[in-house]
């Protein structure tokens, strides 16, 4: 997915990692690109070799790597749209307290180390449930225009989020107090409640550290001009942006880790076609594809000699349907109900009437596993979940007992007798919308699914949109934040192990509110509510009890359909090692 992609959704969000990361390399793995790896000019071998040089001599031809993408990132600030393409050239440019490697594992990046209970970076009060988490940072990481990073910036950084004005929503910030300055190189974010999510809160994929002395507070979190030209403290410098064409970034030379980055300088290109960017790979042109679906991916098995593609090892997508369960336009569903979704039985029946498996091995190439809970990843795929059933005759029976008839013989129900507050003869019409930018395959399962719905007397119009204009805030006219919908199809699903942060953000009450959350369904159910809070715990065997419990709820309340898992790729030159 983009986001939340967002290929998230999110997005990530981030499969980039061995462009990204600044860990350790294994022994049985290959060297990542910031950790030693350079790329031959074209008059050097073609053969890899590793580097200790910390910065390029005037004699050496610049390293240079070219990275395609589909459209240009709205901005810096992955926070705000969480396109994924913002996502990327934030990790590129920017630094959080901590962030997430390939197996969804928190390092350190900021931080000198993660906080925990074990070294007193984590201290519990267990009589009033709050916790105060420490944050030492390191004390050699500098903002490119030579100013050191502070936790003076991690406190702007959580003041910038809540500001009532200009702030914006992020996971968990409803359980923060505050955050304190210590010194200058220690700060403790002071919590109402104890978070579990609380190690990538201001890190991940994203978020980051903001500048105090560099962006201007008074523009606000979502509009500050420091998202579209950013200050670095990361491995590279954003050095040119021409909107629709091209983005320019040069190696940072006073990147806090000796010899990294290794690659002089990223070209990251805007190439919407998708045939055009794996012609790309295939001619040399370009050295990695962001995102390569699941067609692509079977295309490219004849290039492999030139062309390789790497998989994460974690089914973290999620293609899933959407359901408004307020009336198009609108975001309370209990004063404005939709006409037709707002009925679980309608629901049930779309669920019983899609074929998943078909879409999986047809459209997807056999690359999506079916999934149909939330819970289906370690440590939490314990909760025994019965998979759905394919039968479209049920489905049509489930429509008939929710009062949704054909009476004029036209093949597109109508209301006679249904429970939504829809008026009599309310004909079963909806718009059924998806991103484009993921391509053949969802476009194909869109239209697959529509034509099925049609079967049993659904009438879907279909339309595709820009993620950035589906995903985007309610006030820059967003289609989901606004409740602009009756059903759409997107992929999401939670980075990292802990799925805490992301139930709330898509089933929690409160976050149905637009821009605060993601709860795009606006799904109300106090028993979920009160679960999710259940769950802000360190005991795990407490936490999978919970879910487990909140499993069966969303399996009969149906507010979201899971499909299956999308896979999560990327296609990249023969040329780069170490890409995770």
């Amino acid at each position: 997915m983009y986001k939340k992609s967002m290929w998230f959704t999110i997005l990530t969000i981030l499969v980039l990692v061995g462009l990204l990361s600044s860990g350790c390399a294994k022994e049985t793995v290959a060297p990542t690109i910031e950790e030693s790896v350079t790329v031959p000019s074209e008059t050097e071998s073609a053969e890899i070799v590793p580097t200790e040089e910390t910065a390029p001599t005037e004699e050496t031809e610049k390293s240079q790597i070219v990275v395609v993408i589909a459209e240009d990132p709205p901005s810096f600030n992955a926070t705000v749209n969480a396109s994924g393409f913002d996502a990327l050239v934030m990790e590129l440019v920017m630094l959080g307290l901590a962030d997430l490697d390939e197996e969804g594992n928190a390092y350190p990046e900021l931080a000198e180390e993660l906080p925990t209970v074990e070294n007193g970076g984590v201290i519990i009060d267990e009589e009033n449930g709050t916790m105060d988490v420490t944050w030492k940072l390191r004390q050699d990481i500098q903002w490119s225009d030579g100013v050191p990073v502070t936790a003076e910036d991690v406190v702007f950084t959580y003041d910038a989020v809540v500001d009532p004005e200009y702030g914006f929503w992020i996971n968990g910030i409803d359980y923060v107090d505050g955050v304190e300055k210590i010194d200058d190189y220690t700060a403790v974010v002071h919590y109402n409640a104890i978070y579990p999510g609380y190690l990538t809160q201001f890190g991940g994929y994203l978020m980051a550290v903001w500048p105090a002395h560099y962006c201007d507070a008074e523009q606000g979190f979502t509009q500050w001009d420091c998202g579209f030209q950013p200050l670095s403290n990361g491995p590279y410098l954003l050095k040119e942006w021409v909107q629709n064409d091209h983005l320019t970034f040069e190696r940072n030379p006073n990147y806090y880790e000796a010899g990294k980055p290794a690659i002089d300088e990223i070209v990251v290109k805007i190439i919407p076609d998708e045939a055009v960017r794996k012609q790309m790979l295939i001619n040399g042109d370009a050295d990695l594809d962001m995102w390569t679906p699941e067609n692509v991916i079977v295309e490219l098995k004849d290039y492999s000699d030139v062309v390789e593609v790497s998989l994460s090892p974690v089914d973290r997508w999620v293609m899933r349907i959407f359901f408004n369960l307020a009336a198009k336009g609108t975001t309370d569903p209990e004063a404005t109900p939709h006409p037709i979704v707002s009925d679980v039985r309608v629901r049930r029946a779309i669920r019983m009437a899609i074929d998943s498996a078909t879409i999986s091995e047809e459209f997807f190439r056999g690359y999506a596993d079916l999934v149909w809970t939330e819970f289906f990843r370690p440590p939490y795929n314990v909760c025994d979940i019965p998979q759905p059933v394919y039968d479209p005759e049920a489905a049509a029976a489930l429509l008939e007992e929710a009062g949704w008839t054909d009476q004029d013989g036209d093949g597109v129900r109508e209301c006679h007798g249904c429970t939504t507050g829809a008026e009599e003869g309310y004909p079963m019409e909806m718009e059924f919308i998806t991103y484009s930018e993921y391509g053949e395959a969802l476009d194909l399962t869109q239209e697959f699914i529509a034509e099925k719905l049609g079967e049993i007397g659904f009438k879907l119009s279909i339309s595709r949109v820009e993620g950035t204009v589906l995903w985007d805030t309610s006030e820059n006219g967003g289609i989901e934040q606004s409740g602009n919908f009756d059903i759409d199809i997107w992929d999401d699903g939670y980075s990292g192990n802990d799925p805490t942060d992301f139930l709330w953000g898509y089933y929690y009450s409160e976050a149905a509110i637009p821009d605060y959350g993601y709860n795009y369904g606006r799904y109300i159910n106090p028993q979920v509510d009160e679960l999710i809070d259940q769950s802000y715990t360190l005991d795990d065997e407490l936490r999978k009890d919970i879910f487990c419990q909140m499993a069966k709820i969303l399996d009969e309340d149906l507010p979201e359909l899971l499909l299956f898992t999308t896979v999560d790729a990327n296609a990249h030159s023969t040329r780069l090692q170490g890409v995770r």
